[in-house]
């Protein structure tokens, strides 16, 4: 799998806990979106020095650069962009002009990362789910795999004993739709998170890693404001049990290992570096 290595030698197979390790490590470059729309190849420069692999994309990246200029940033800085957030309506749009731009960065996933929250009814699940299996359909036939990243309200009762998630497992072939656990959202939800990979085996190929304060009781029902700022905390300050769950690789299906953090403390060189090598420490 991307971003597995073996690191003791001589090992095969699947590895005992406290083996394996990641190796490539990306961040999603919204963890640094305000020192983007200032200086975006600084941006850039910051993470390849932090020692980020790559770099996960996101609209704001397309929205305030030329495609070419985008593109020439990463090869100047020796970053690939192996994924990328799109949204849905992208997606609903112009398809063929997704699949140039994805083809252009050698991309392998575009992801949806939002839902608005007034297209959170169970009808609207029940069309996005069909949009998404219709579009990853179109976009595997290219050799692109699209998927879904999660936040908390997707694990949330609907009214009829059925969440989001529920939907999206049940109406996406895994072949048109894969799935971007978010640690955090997911354990801020209480979701059993070694459960959801045996149920859904192979589903998830890319995570987003970042960590959570102790005290999460305290923060029932607060804004998302309040979470990022207060409960988030860059990765290895906080108490998530990462690799009791990276242990389970071979089940979930993880291939690309993604650092974040939606309000990160200034100054980002540090608070970046914190998280990066929390993840390159673990072992599992």
């Amino acid at each position: 799998m991307a971003g597995m290595a073996m690191v003791a030698a001589g090992c095969t197979g699947r590895a005992s806990k406290g083996l394996r390790a990641i190796s490539k490590v990306g961040i999603q470059t919204y963890t640094l979106r305000f020192l983007f729309e200032k200086d975006p190849l600084g941006m850039f420069k910051m993470i390849k020095e932090a020692g980020f692999d790559f770099v996960e994309l996101n609209g704001q990246n397309f929205e305030q650069l030329e495609l070419s200029d985008l593109k020439a940033m990463l090869n100047d800085t020796g970053l690939s962009a192996p994924s990328t957030h799109i949204s849905l309506d992208a997606i609903r749009g112009d398809l063929s002009a997704l699949i140039g731009i994805a083809k252009m960065f050698d991309m392998k996933y575009l992801v949806v990362p939002y839902i608005a929250e007034n297209q959170r009814s169970y009808e609207s699940w029940k069309a996005h789910a069909a949009l998404m299996n219709e579009k990853g359909k179109a976009l595997a036939s290219e050799g692109i795999t699209l998927a879904y990243h999660n936040h908390q309200f997707e694990f949330e009762d609907l009214g009829n004993g059925t969440q989001a998630m529920d939907i999206i497992f049940g109406d996406c072939d895994p072949a048109n739709l894969a799935i971007q656990l978010d640690f955090f959202w997911a354990y801020l939800a209480d979701v059993d998170i070694p459960q959801l990979f045996k149920d859904h085996p192979g589903r998830f190929k890319l995570c987003h890693i970042k960590d959570m304060g102790p005290n999460k009781v305290d923060f029932a029902g607060a804004s998302y404001e309040k979470l990022n700022t207060e409960l988030m905390k860059n990765v290895g300050e906080g108490i998530i049990p990462f690799e009791d769950y990276l242990a389970l690789n071979d089940l979930s299906g993880m291939e690309y290992f993604i650092a974040e953090h939606d309000n990160p403390a200034k100054p980002y060189a540090k608070s970046i570096s914190t998280s990066l090598d929390a993840v390159r420490a673990f072992r599992f």
